[in-house]
Formats: structure tokens, sequence, C-alpha cells
């Protein structure tokens, strides 16, 4: 009968904290209204939030969505190629966020993307040559 009460209370502890872990995920805003693209704040806004929640992949998508929406729009363009390397980064994924920091300092023309984007290609060899010890 004990037995039988513990295994009924697991699952009861199990299933709650199943419903809250699930309950707190939150799926991917929007990108688009009345098939229309957002804005261009609105996105950087939806990125934001998302890279604020540690929901990296969404923010990349997010930032995605200004380099194919708005490929005229270019220090627009380099500041989501930098962010997207960004969270490449904090992803420690440091192959993808080179891909995006170098495309920043050899095919954009913003200073201080540029910088940045170099400060973070630094940042990346001494992660890597730290995994290697």
């Amino acid at each position: 009968m004990r037995k039988n009460l513990y295994t009924y209370l697991y699952l009861i502890i199990i299933l709650t904290i199943s419903y809250i872990f699930l309950s707190c995920a939150s799926k991917m805003p929007a990108l688009y209204k009345d098939g229309k693209p957002l804005t261009i704040i609105e996105y950087d806004k939806i990125a934001q939030k998302e890279f604020d929640n540690n929901r990296f992949d969404n923010a990349i998508t997010a930032y995605e969505a200004i380099i194919t929406n708005y490929p005229d729009k270019l220090r627009a363009s380099t500041w989501a190629h930098y962010e997207i390397g960004f969270c490449y980064y904090v992803k420690e994924e440091y192959d993808k966020a080179e891909i995006y920091f170098r495309k920043v300092t050899n095919e954009f023309q913003e200073p201080a993307a540029k910088k940045l984007a170099r400060d973070m290609l630094a940042k990346i060899v001494e992660a890597k040559n730290k995994k290697k010890k």
C-alpha cells in the first residue's frame, strides 16, 4: 500500500514539474503580419527578447528575417550578421560564430560593427585555445 502511495506521489510531482516546464517554454513570435514582414525595429525587439530569455535559436531566426526581408538596408544587415555571430558565440558554436564575424569584417563598412567583430574573433581564438588545453 505504501509503495503505491509513493509511486502515486512521484507521478504527481513529475507531472507537475513537466507542466511547469512546458508552460514556461515560449514559442517563437510571429515574424510576419498579414503575410508581410515586420519592421526592422520589430524584428530587433523580438530578437533581443528571445536572446534575453536564452532562446538563442529564436533570436537567430529573427535576425535572419532582417537579412532576408531587408537586404538593401546595409546597416541593419551588418548588425544582424554581428548579432547572429554573437548568438553562436554564446552557444559556444565558435565555427559558426566565426563565419558571421568574418562576414562583418570583410563585407560591410560599419566601423563599430567591424571593430566589435574583430574583438569577438580574438575571443573565439582564446576560447578555442582553452578548449584544446
